[in-house]
């Protein structure tokens, strides 16, 4: 499950990640947003541990979030972390090691993301500069209204002068 790791900020050892594919269904739906707690230099995953870690995905860096299954000493001996999505019948093919785990997982919320990502879109300064220029001519217009309204009940509201009845 690809993430999207832009701009991620650590806050108190927590990271939140967005999930970008669907390779962990059903256990974390697409577009939900993952809270991962950092794991410190002398600390390991759990086998069965969901984890996010980086990975060199055709020569282009990303981040998944997947099962960790366990270790295996390359012919290097170098040590590949095994990681697999939730559906998967085999591991992952792409080669991890344990400076590329960057936490685990501690819970997410369901389609967060999406809105998260819009967010951060151009679209959305373009809706929101749109919100607030409607937004502006309604108040301009309701308080011209408003003014008018009120004129109209105070002149209603005031007592008629009475007339004069003048005989001759």
């Amino acid at each position: 499950m690809e993430v999207s790791p832009d701009t991620v900020k650590n806050v108190l050892g927590y990271q939140p990640f967005v999930i970008l594919t669907d390779s962990m269904e059903p256990v974390i739906p697409t577009g939900s947003v993952v809270l991962v707690k950092n794991l410190k230099e002398n600390e390991e995953p759990k086998k069965g541990d969901i984890i996010t870690f980086n990975v060199d995905r055709l020569g282009k860096e990303a981040v998944f979030t997947h099962y960790y299954r366990g270790t295996e000493v390359q012919e290097d001996g170098s040590v590949r972390y095994l990681t697999e999505a939730a559906l998967a019948d085999r591991y992952d093919d792409y080669v991890s090691h344990r400076e590329d785990i960057i936490g685990t997982y501690v819970f997410h919320i369901p389609y967060v993301g999406k809105y998260a990502l819009f967010l951060k879109s151009p679209f959305a300064l373009i809706e929101l500069g749109i919100i607030m220029f409607i937004m502006i001519i309604y108040e301009i217009l309701w308080s011209k209204f408003d003014k008018e309204e009120r004129k109209a009940q105070e002149e209603a509201e005031q007592p008629e002068e009475p007339k004069s009845i003048c005989s001759n």
